[in-house]
């Protein structure tokens, strides 16, 4: 067992393809390209998110630390203690209304760069 500082101890990387999609994402546990595990701290400014995309070999949990965000293709609403579930091929994206800190946590057969489809978001 051990205990980690995330911010500390975890390796913080800058990721995001254009403005709007920036956010630093912090290695927690598990292994890059582990074949079913994969964890991370990620921390989104007001208006930042991530692009309209899905896992297709892996699920997803997230748990909302702090702040508010909007999981745009559902509209829906999130806030400090709420868990978002994704099942493996689920489209999402979430945009940061405050700054916003999330624990994800992906499960699945082959969690790499591989294992992600980006989409345009219809509105």
């Amino acid at each position: 067992m051990k205990v980690i500082d995330p911010f500390l101890d975890g390796e913080g990387v800058w990721q995001g393809d254009s403005p709007g999609t920036m956010r630093k994402r912090f290695q927690c546990f598990g292994i890059k390209n582990s074949v079913d595990f994969c964890s991370n701290v990620t921390v989104y400014a007001p208006g930042e998110g991530s692009v309209f995309h899905n896992h297709p070999s892996s699920e997803e949990l997230s748990y909302v630390i702090s702040g508010s965000g909007v999981i745009q293709d559902m509209e829906q609403n999130v806030k400090a203690g709420d868990v978002i579930t994704m099942s493996a091929g689920c489209r999402h994206t979430i945009i940061a209304e405050t700054e916003l800190k999330l624990i994800e946590v992906q499960l699945g057969e082959a969690i790499d760069v591989h294992d992600k489809q980006k989409f345009e978001l219809e509105y």
